[in-house]
């Protein structure tokens, strides 16, 4: 392996990054760590349910292009994303943040 990678596949693979790229391989988990949460569906709304709007929640509404009338309405949630990448790599926030940490 020459330089840094452009793919990181494993929690192995970070751990030993760590030890030849300490300083890059704590910006990527950072990067990673910052993609975490996420806006997600939870579900669509009913006409007659308001919903719910907070610093976690929000609600979506989809217009028709011609006439600009309101067809659907959707309740997002700010949450972990369970398909982020520092998921995928097998690593918590926690261990993520331990890694950074050290050194």
């Amino acid at each position: 392996m020459r330089g840094f990678p452009k793919h990181i596949n494993t929690k192995e693979d970070v751990e030993f990054l760590l030890d030849k790229y300490p300083k890059k391989t704590k910006t990527f988990l950072k990067w990673k760590l910052a993609e975490v949460k996420q806006w997600l569906v939870v579900e669509k709304l009913k006409d007659d349910d308001n919903g719910k709007t907070d610093e976690q929640h929000k609600i979506v509404e989809v217009k028709d292009e011609k006439s600009g009338e309101v067809t659907e309405r959707y309740q997002y949630k700010y949450k972990d994303d369970p398909n982020c990448q520092l998921f995928k790599l097998d690593l918590t926030v926690d261990e993520a943040n331990e890694m950074i940490k050290e050194n």
